[in-house]
């Protein structure tokens, strides 16, 4: 106790004997503000890497029952095509027309036909009859060369395609025969075979049966020409049953 009387005895007498000069005041003490420091913020904690999913209760299984076979199929026969009836040419069509196929209006070799040579004229003797009680038939005969030696085995085939069943009809032709060549072939030999489909569209009118053809030609089994043409058919005697 006796010493801190003296300690604050002391402290008293310095400051006592601070110079002061008349009228001064003490010097003012300057403070630094104290320093303030933001809160540091707080860490989030560390995450985990591991995720745990939620549990899912897996849905009851259903039974479903197998569906039952497909019944078996039937077996139905495609209906058949019913035929429809031949047509007939009328009464004025009975008889033997013959006609001769001097010239052509046109004709045009078909792309790879073999060269074309002048156009052999040809006979057609078309025939609608019926032999004994038969039903009346649609005959080609006679097709061919008349006093030409350019043509050989000459065949015809004449089949009735529609009619108006009073002066029209429509035709089809297939002529087939052998024509020799202009210059004898070693090795081809002298004739080749040709054949011609020929639609044939005829009208009777007074003076006779006016036919039209329009002709595809083959050289050997190959395409050879198309020609149009048109005649006249005039009716020939012969015998016709009725």
């Amino acid at each position: 106790m006796a010493l801190f009387g003296w300690l604050t005895a002391v402290a008293h007498a310095q400051q006592l004997q601070l110079p002061m000069g008349s009228g001064q005041q003490p010097p003012a003490l300057s403070i630094p503000p104290y320093p303030t420091v933001a809160p540091t913020p707080a860490r989030p904690a560390p995450r985990s890497n591991i995720e745990t999913l939620p549990q899912v209760q897996a849905p009851p299984r259903i039974y479903v029952p197998p569906s039952p076979p497909p019944p078996a199929a039937v077996y139905q026969p495609a209906p058949q095509p019913t035929a429809s009836p031949a047509p007939i040419l009328p009464a004025i069509f009975h008889g033997c027309w013959q006609g001769y196929v001097a010239t052509v209006d046109s004709i045009a070799r078909l792309p790879g036909g073999a060269e074309l040579g002048p156009w052999t004229p040809k006979t057609y003797l078309l025939c609608y009859r019926r032999v004994g009680n038969g039903p009346f038939a649609l005959t080609l005969t006679e097709a061919g060369i008349v006093n030409d030696r350019r043509i050989t085995n000459a065949t015809g085939k004449m089949q009735l395609v529609s009619t108006d069943g009073r002066t029209y009809a429509a035709m089809r032709a297939l002529l087939q025969f052998d024509e020799y060549r202009p210059r004898y072939h070693a090795f081809g030999g002298n004739t080749f075979p040709v054949d011609e489909l020929t639609n044939l569209d005829c009208q009777i009118e007074p003076d006779g049966m006016h036919v039209t053809g329009s002709v595809y030609g083959q050289q050997s089994g190959q395409p050879w020409f198309q020609a149009r043409w048109h005649a006249l058919f005039v009716r020939t005697a012969g015998k016709v049953s009725e």
